[in-house]
């Protein structure tokens, strides 16, 4: 072989290749001018590339030159699978005469007379890291026999052929690479990243604003429609977001549920007022109507992107604590003590439950008509070893826009029912126990199976087991909370409508919902007997409670006036400071003892 013509052939062909970097747009006319090329070098009529067809197994023509270039032809594997097989271990074929030789008589006639009558071929398989892709083919019509030069530089052309898919792979990851860092992929907006590099970009010159955004309620979106919707409803959102963007401003997705707004509009309130309003439209999602609504922290306050978002969600939290929907909250500088008190808490709620830090209190409940005890509402407590006593006011919110109430809801439901089957133990096998479930519990798929598990684990009847809604929850037109109801009504456990009174719904709905009792609020007791409108209403719910066959019970009882007011009027039960504040476990058993009734 002439090693100098087989390095200048070989050359030619690299500087062909390796002349710019090959985009995806110019792979195509680089492939035809190299086909070309190895025509002209190994005296060939015919070149082409193919590649294997990744959903089928086929070889479909990437290039065919024959005086013009053509493409798309398509050779099937169970028409040639020895040809197929042959690919997988062979580094060149050459082949003088395609009529004779065995290991292409499938080929013959029919391809090789379509292809031109072709007497003398070589072949290489394209190989690649994941393997052979494909094969380049050069085909001639004159008997040749082919020379080591010839085989070496259709080899080298196989190389080079793949060396460009490479290099095309390789900038695609690198694209597909520089996506993933900087946008969203449920979505396609911008990211964090891109957030913070377009952010800064812009403030050298500009003063801007940042609103962050959350999604009111989302987790509990998920929950009644499914957790297929999750994805949905935030891709509607962000599609309808995306429309409403006016030149200049930046929208770009923080986490589940959390867009970021950049806007240098001077009227920022009547921008944001216009865009609260464009978003209430409903969407369709698992064939409901959605309507939802939106949560804004605005913040004009940081020399960086990173500040400016910071205080964004700071402002956020704020409006968050005092409205779960629909707030619009501006940061100010005395939010930052706030929000790092607020965020120590946050951070220590997994921790503490991890170290036993909760603890349940228990109060009691007496029947009027007996003046037994008729049961206790289990109540948490959190212990805090460096903050010391959290107040549930403070912990409980945050557990819940969290997240983190559904595996305290669960550890809280466990020791209320180990506490009933300890009562049973005791012989006091007729107490009820009374647990507050949260609404984003309350939808949660989970708690029928915690609820039902947690009862044969411990053999607890359902029956002594009362489960407390609030009446926003209970009064929810929604199926999936309808469902619940009747599925805990059914299957023994009471069901009490807490804080009753202090809701918007209609008292007739009671009579559709498989609710046992209702609890009045303990800001009516509170002035029941000094004020008579209040007597009137507790009268009133007392009364349209024994007409629908539901027992009533009066929390924050605290003076015999109020017992004795109580006990006229016909309520059921009482609980309170007067009969007892609540409990730890330990001293419960000490109380029930000494318990005396006072009406």
């Amino acid at each position: 072989m002439n090693h100098s013509l087989f390095r200048n052939q070989q050359q030619r062909l690299f500087q062909l290749a390796k002349a710019k970097r090959i985009s995806a747009l110019e792979l195509q006319s680089t492939v035809e001018q190299l086909c070309e090329a190895m025509s002209e070098m190994i005296q060939c009529e015919r070149v082409s590339v193919w590649v294997f067809d990744q959903e089928r197994p086929a070889l479909i023509a990437v290039n065919v030159y024959h005086g013009s270039h053509t493409k798309g032809d398509v050779l099937h594997k169970e028409w040639f699978p020895h040809y197929f097989s042959l690919l997988q271990g062979t580094r060149v074929l050459s082949i003088t005469d395609v009529s004779t030789d065995e290991r292409v008589k499938e080929l013959y006639p029919d391809y090789f007379e379509h292809a031109g009558n072709i007497r003398s071929m070589i072949d290489a398989p394209i190989v690649m890291a994941n393997g052979v892709i494909g094969v380049i083919c050069c085909e001639t019509s004159i008997q040749k026999e082919w020379g080591k030069l010839d085989e070496s530089l259709a080899g080298s052309f196989a190389d080079l052929i793949a060396f460009l898919f490479d290099s095309i792979q390789q900038q695609e990851l690198e694209k597909k690479l520089e996506h993933l860092a900087y946008y969203d992929q449920l979505t396609s907006l911008p990211n964090l990243n891109m957030f913070y590099k377009e952010a800064d970009s812009r403030m050298k010159n500009t003063q801007y604003s940042v609103c962050y955004i959350e999604i009111d309620q989302l987790y509990q979106m998920i929950d009644a429609l499914g957790y297929d919707s999750g994805d949905l409803i935030i891709k509607k959102i962000a599609e309808r977001f995306s429309r409403m963007l006016k030149d200049g401003e930046f929208l770009a997705k923080a986490d589940q549920g959390h867009f970021i707004f950049l806007t240098d509009c001077s009227n920022l309130e009547e921008r944001i007022h216009q865009i609260q309003f464009l978003l209430t439209t409903p969407f369709k999602v698992n064939d409901y109507d959605v309507a939802a609504s939106f949560s804004f922290g605005l913040s004009q306050s940081g020399s960086s992107a990173k500040e400016l978002l910071q205080t964004a969600q700071i402002a956020l939290n704020k409006g968050k604590e005092s409205s779960s929907r629909n707030s619009l909250t501006y940061f100010t500088e005395d939010m930052k003590d706030s929000s790092r008190d607020h965020f120590e808490i946050e951070m220590n709620l997994r921790k503490g439950l991890e170290l036993n830090q909760f603890t349940l209190y228990y109060q009691p409940q007496i029947k009027a008509s007996s003046g037994k005890i008729s049961g206790f509402e289990a109540l948490i407590r959190w212990n805090h070893p460096e903050i010391g006593l959290v107040s549930p006011d403070m912990f409980i919110p945050l557990a819940e826009s969290t997240g983190f109430i559904v595996p305290l809801g669960e550890w809280i439901i466990e020791e209320a029912i180990k506490k009933v089957s300890g009562f049973k133990q005791a012989g006091a096998g007729d107490i009820v126990i009374s647990i507050n479930i949260s609404p984003r519990q309350f939808i949660h798929e989970n708690l029928p199976d915690v609820i039902f598990r947690t009862l044969a684990l411990y053999n607890v009847s359902p029956k002594q087991l009362c489960l407390e809604i609030t009446e926003s929850v209970a009064m929810e037109e929604n199926k999936l909370v309808i469902e619940r109801l009747k599925l805990f009504s059914k299957a023994g456990i009471r069901l009490s409508i807490d804080d009753f009174g202090t809701g918007f719904s209609a008292f007739v709905y009671l009579q559709d919902y498989p609710v046992h009792e209702i609890k009045i609020d303990r800001e009516f007791v509170r002035v029941l007997t000094d004020n008579k409108k209040s007597e009137a209403l507790v009268k009133t719910i007392i009364d349209l409670a024994g007409n629908l066959e539901l027992s009533v019970i009066a929390e924050g009882v605290e003076s015999p006036a109020q017992l004795n007011l109580l006990s006229q009027l016909g309520c059921d039960h009482f609980q309170g400071y007067l009969i007892s504040r609540p409990l730890p476990s330990d001293e419960l058993e000490i109380w029930m003892d000494r318990f005396e009734y006072y009406l």
